[in-house]
């Protein structure tokens, strides 16, 4: 576990073989900000935001993903309903009755669904450089499935996980500069990422984020699943624009199902937002939470 001044690493049990890790930070009583990370990270993405969100009072609680981190590998689909059904209930056993929730990656749709599943417990949502299931239907989205190609190897059975799991996280570093738009996570963290990855039942569970998606997910989002949940606490968005992947025209339509929504555009900045530009996330998250 990497070492990080002010955390408390807590391990909660949630039941069926799921535990779930908590990086916890800042004063037991402030006012809760959960941090949800992304694919192939873990809690560790969030460590130049943690110190200073907690010196400024908050709770900060940043789990680890079932399948991710520190957290346990059960065996299940990894829907995102499930994960979100995990942070909701992360929240119960901790005794935190209202937060607001940042994400990256997959850990938004997680999150999101989360919120929707569990509107009672979030008075706010910032997503970085990650969707809402809220999916458009029209020629655009034809055109850019190409931009899905790098879900395809890592969602495969057998060559899925043996790709995940590569201790030298060749395929990692490889997409890591392009959806990084030239920009490669540090070289710690993907050493960080990958040990982690290559956990029992981990490398298993991260191929399932993607096969889940692709084979049952992503058709039930484009049918119109969630086209009916409308939000009504303030929901953010802070977006690079080099991701290759996720494309400012994906978040057309937020607005109109979200009674308070704000978006913003991030230019020379990739998919790893939060590593390249952590003093911007901040700053923005700050903003988050003090309205």
């Amino acid at each position: 576990m990497p070492a990080l001044e002010g955390v408390e690493h807590r391990f909660v049990e949630l039941g069926d073989d799921v535990t779930i890790h908590v990086a916890d930070a800042g004063p037991a009583d402030g006012p809760a900000v959960m941090l949800v990370h992304g694919f192939p990270e873990n809690w560790w993405e969030w460590h130049k935001l943690i110190g200073p969100l907690a010196a400024d009072g908050y709770r900060v609680l940043c789990p680890d993903l079932r399948g991710a981190g520190w957290s346990s590998a059960p065996k299940s689909s990894y829907a995102k309903t499930e994960m979100g059904d995990d942070l909701a209930a992360v929240l119960d056993r901790l005794g935190v009755e209202k937060v607001k929730l940042v994400a990256h990656d997959w850990g938004g749709p997680a999150a999101f669904i989360m919120m929707l599943r569990h509107p009672e417990k979030v008075t706010g949502f910032f997503g970085v450089n990650t969707v809402a299931p809220w999916m458009k239907r029209d020629l655009r989205m034809v055109r850019n499935m190409w931009r899905f190609w790098y879900q395809i190897p890592m969602s495969l059975p057998v060559i899925g996980p043996r790709v995940i799991s590569d201790p030298k996280a060749r395929f990692a570093r490889l997409l890591s500069s392009w959806v990084g738009a030239g920009f490669s996570l540090p070289e710690e963290d993907i050493r960080i990422y990958a040990e982690r990855m290559g956990q029992p039942g981990h490398a298993e569970a991260g191929s399932k984020w993607y096969r889940t998606f692709q084979t049952k997910e992503a058709l039930s989002w484009m049918r119109g699943e969630y086209d009916d949940a409308r939000v009504d606490v303030p929901v953010r968005w802070l977006h690079g624009t080099g991701d290759p992947v996720i494309t400012p025209d994906l978040f057309e339509g937020y607005g109109e199902r979200a009674s308070d929504f704000e978006f913003e555009l991030v230019d020379g900045v990739g998919h790893w937002i939060v590593a390249q530009r952590p003093d911007l996330v901040l700053d923005r998250v700050r903003a988050f939470l003090r309205a």
